[in-house]
């Protein structure tokens, strides 16, 4: 004797492989990418389109991008082989040549010296580097004691904190307070008042605890080492306080780093940390992509964020590229492939990435990867329905969908050790059901939805599967 099952998907949510797929939700995948699963329905994710056509000059491996916001305009600022690069309106013009060695971690922070708009440029190992939009030069000098190799950059109460000094590696700067002739490139005392002067402390028990990051939030310093994360509170020197922060830690890099609002988000190989003002610790559900992240590299994480998704690059376990996307108000995970990463960032709500081809790309539109097919899938998990002593024939899946351009839609149909691929043309009406006959047999079963040469497709309104149950008679 035999029941019919309704297996449904009602929304199509996000990645989770933080249990036994039997356990899972049918609106989570334990294995998907390339898709959106934004508004609840399952598309194939957008891919990018050049945003400056002239490549990035040179030769040189590219190692950051940052967008410059000043009195003349937005210039996109990439930091390549020794050189700095900024986009003008007739291409890209070398503004600054390191001498020596560069090894590619750099970190921008913008601020205004003498009422001029300027970008500083922190380089490990090198000294850092302002731009005005027109000049880039030396930041500092020795006079004012600020002609340090310091890579890690923040403003916070109106004056400049560096850290990175390869000489000092535990210890951090601050520069006198702006006002009256004194200005952020002075680092050194001054005579008339404690408050405005500049300087430094040790941060930390050992030397070997390093200073790996900065963050100014709106009330505290976060300072980032290899084991620990501390604070600096207060407004002037005579007052300032550097406390350890009684949180969780993991290793990360700086440039994973990304404030959103008064918190802050960093991706480790453990997963995501947020610092919620307070403390640091693990997501709640950072397991959701742990199979992602084994094996993984994170130590070169690049992080970005839009209104309401945060943005990682990571190497994959097999050395390649991969994206994390997480949408902080769904609190879902997606995963990008299938195209190369050197950096990203974030402008007026969009995403920019650049790679190896040396061009300049808007994330998250287009049906391409700049003219390379987009794969994309979406597993179901495996599930035995919790009723293992059934046999469950598969007799019809239900859809509504629409593709692009006729595209077809691949369903993958594993029932037991058997496959069945069927390739489907979704209606032309929103309202039209397409019924999908199935067969085989057996206890256990997933489906796998993917897109052909790249086309692009869209489920929506939930996905239904009609299942036979019934015992096996002996």
């Amino acid at each position: 004797m035999s029941s019919t099952i309704k297996y449904s998907i009602d929304a199509f949510k996000g990645i989770d492989q933080s249990a036994d797929e039997n356990s899972l939700s049918p609106s989570y995948s334990p294995d998907a990418c390339n898709m959106d699963t934004t508004d609840g329905r399952l598309s194939v994710a957008k891919g990018y389109v050049k945003h400056i056509d002239i490549p990035v000059p040179g030769t040189g491996k590219i190692h950051r991008m940052h967008v410059f916001s000043h009195s003349g305009g937005d210039e996109f600022i990439v930091m390549a082989g020794n050189s700095v690069y900024a986009k003008k309106s007739d291409g890209w013009t070398q503004i600054y040549e390191y001498e020596g060695d560069v090894t590619g971690k750099f970190t921008c922070e913008e601020t205004q010296i003498s009422g001029t708009d300027y970008l500083l440029i922190g380089c490990e190992n090198n000294r850092i580097v302002k731009y005005d939009g027109q000049t880039a030069s030396l930041f500092g000098s020795e006079d004012g004691q600020s002609d340090k190799r310091t890579m890690y950059l923040a403003m916070f109460g109106g004056r400049l904190f560096a850290a990175g000094d390869p000489d000092y590696p535990s210890r951090l700067y601050w520069s006198q307070l702006p006002g009256s002739g004194r200005t952020i490139e002075n680092w050194g005392p001054v005579e008339a008042s404690v408050n405005v002067e500049g300087g430094h402390t040790e941060i930390g028990a050992s030397h070997t605890d390093t200073i790996t990051a900065l963050a100014a939030m709106s009330n505290q310093l976060l300072i980032f080492t290899k084991r620990g994360l501390f604070r600096l509170i207060g407004d002037r020197p005579s007052n300032f306080t550097v406390e350890r922060i009684d949180a969780q830690v993991e290793r990360m890099a700086a440039s994973s780093l990304v404030r959103v609002g008064d918190a802050a988000f960093y991706m480790t190989h453990e997963g995501l940390f947020i610092f919620n003002g307070v403390t640091s610790y693990l997501s709640p559900d950072a397991r959701k992509i742990c199979v992602t992240l084994d094996g993984a590299d994170v130590s070169d994480c690049r992080g970005a964020a839009t209104r309401r998704t945060l943005y990682f690059t990571v190497k994959d376990a097999d050395g390649g590229d991969a994206m994390i996307e997480y949408d902080m108000l769904r609190y879902t995970y997606m995963i990008r492939r299938g195209f190369g990463i050197r950096d990203i960032c974030a402008w007026d709500g969009r995403i920019y990435l650049v790679n190896d081809t040396r061009c300049v790309y808007r994330f998250g539109e287009g049906g391409s990867y700049d003219g390379a097919p987009i794969e994309a899938h979406w597993n179901t998990p495996l599930t035995d329905l919790l009723e293992k002593t059934f046999i469950k024939h598969l007799d019809g899946l239900y859809l509504r969908g629409s593709a692009e351009n006729d595209a077809a839609l691949i369903i993958d149909v594993t029932v037991g050790d058997n496959t069945a691929r069927h390739r489907v043309l979704l209606p032309y009406s929103e309202s039209a059901v397409k019924e999908i006959p199935l067969r085989n047999e057996g206890r256990a079963f997933k489906l796998r939805f993917s897109n052909e040469n790249g086309g692009a497709f869209s489920l929506f309104g939930g996905v239904e599967l009609e299942i036979s149950a019934r015992k096996r008679v002996s």
